[in-house]
């Protein structure tokens, strides 16, 4: 079922094309292999260029070389062996791909070089719930989503081919329009579901418990309308899903019940990037639902090349 597109009313909901630049942060390690495989299927989807960046943090210079190599505070990046060695850890994957190594914190030589390049997304992997393996995934995330400004594609599925079925998870709040632009523009051949939870206050306190939360619902189906009204999308094209309970239930059932092979959400919407940044890995978004997450900066659609 394609998305169609209609003039958007209002300036966040202008369409973005498909990134001509993709950023891959890697750590080399086989926990990435499934990112690897998930960004060289996009740059092949959208005839993108594909970077691959890994970063050399201070404290790990000693395995690559007997001394760090200078960069300048933009974290350049280094020529020679270390970038020779990069792609001999990623075998004949590195084939028709750019290499970049830098030292530094992994989120600041990432950030760096996605703004630098202007690419229009970072793609990076997950290993037991960790995102490029910290036990905390708030840093590397909020450095990322937030001081890049850019998309970010966690990768925790091994690509099956290109994303058939992709579920935009909403608040309706102000600027969250970007993430289901994108979707759509992105992915204009998957089937696009955009999933809604309410949570009906004092249910528990009514004496006709039914009726009252398929009155709540009427209430959601109507603030679903005046949200679609914002964006270029049309609702025949368009499945809006309306589900009552907490949002990361509702999206952990709404993906294993439909196979969702990515989950689209905002940076600021509630309770799911709080979930996905905050707490222990176990109690983390990441460690409910199964399948990949698109993390898009809310606001303005990001501009991408044409």
């Amino acid at each position: 079922m394609t998305p169609t597109l209609q003039q958007p009313t209002t300036p966040e909901a202008t369409a973005t094309a498909t990134p001509s630049r993709l950023v891959l942060a890697t750590d080399l390690s086989p926990r990435c292999d499934r990112a690897l495989d998930r960004a060289r299927q996009l740059a092949e989807q959208w005839r993108a260029q594909l970077i691959a960046v890994h970063a050399i943090e201070p404290a790990d210079t000693g395995h690559w070389t007997s001394g760090a190599l200078p960069t300048d505070p933009e974290g350049s990046a280094l020529p020679g062996l270390d970038a020779l060695r990069v792609r001999r850890r990623l075998g004949e994957a590195s084939d028709g791909i750019e290499v970049l190594v830098a030292t530094g914190e992994c989120e600041v030589v990432v950030s760096g070089v996605a703004r630098a390049r202007d690419a229009g997304l970072v793609v990076t992997g997950v290993a037991r719930d960790e995102l490029l393996g910290r036990r905390t995934l708030g840093r590397s995330v909020a450095a990322l989503v937030h001081e890049a400004r850019l998309p970010l594609l966690i990768v925790r599925d091994r690509p099956r081919g290109a994303y058939l079925r992709v579920v935009v998870a909403s608040d309706f709040s102000d600027g969250s329009a970007a993430p289901l632009v994108t979707a759509a523009a992105w992915f204009p051949t998957s089937r696009l579901a955009l999933l809604h939870a309410y949570d009906p206050p004092f249910a528990g306190m009514t004496a006709d418990r039914a009726t009252y939360e398929e009155e709540y619902r009427a209430v959601a189906a109507k603030e679903a309308d005046a949200f679609l009204a914002t964006t270029p999308l049309t609702r025949d094209r368009l499945e809006v899903v309306l589900e009552p309970g907490s949002a990361p239930a509702v999206l952990t059932a709404h993906v294993e019940a439909r196979d969702i092979d990515l989950v689209v959400i905002g940076s600021g919407e509630k309770g799911f990037l709080h979930r996905l940044l905050a707490g222990s890995t176990d109690t983390s978004i990441l460690a409910e639902v199964p399948c990949d997450i698109l993390v898009v900066p809310k606001g303005p659609a990001p501009e991408a090349d044409a």
